[in-house]
């Protein structure tokens, strides 16, 4: 579906519609955290926020967030702009929503950024997965932020 915005203005010669569909008006960006530490969490939605998204999703954990992304796929809703991975649930695994990303070809468009305490290993193992950005948590929130800023820099 395609929404048109419209500037509507009276003059001597009657109404008059300009469409100002994407003149100057900034796109609202998504950011999906996948996380389940309330710590890291909101700090991953005010890095999300100062690197220039509108709006985050929080997500506790990879059923969820695999939930969330199969209700709007299925009734056609916005995708995220991004999304942000933790790997480590204890119970879960991160994997689980790496894998139904990687195996999905919409979701496959979206960027991801696997954020974590994990190390050199599994960020070998994301790049079998086709993972283009892999933050360690101990990098601190400029490492974060630099990788979401790319997503809102290509979102506009």
């Amino acid at each position: 579906m395609e929404f048109r915005i419209l500037f509507i203005y009276s003059d001597f010669h009657g109404l008059n519609f300009v469409d100002v569909s994407g003149c100057g008006m900034k796109q609202s960006t998504l950011l999906l955290v996948v996380e389940n530490e309330p710590k890291d969490l909101k700090n991953a939605a005010d890095t999300a926020r100062a690197a220039g998204f509108a709006e985050v999703e929080g997500k506790t954990s990879p059923y969820a967030a695999r939930t969330y992304l199969e209700d709007r796929i299925a009734n056609g809703t916005s995708l995220p702009d991004g999304i942000l991975l933790d790997l480590d649930f204890g119970i879960e695994s991160g994997y689980e929503l790496l894998r139904f990303w990687h195996s999905n070809p919409t979701l496959r468009t979206i960027p991801l950024i696997v954020w974590s305490i994990l190390g050199e290993e599994q960020k070998q193992m994301c790049g079998l997965f086709k993972v283009k950005q892999f933050v360690g948590k101990w990098e601190g929130n400029e490492a974060l932020q630099d990788a979401l800023q790319e997503i809102t820099q290509s979102a506009q």
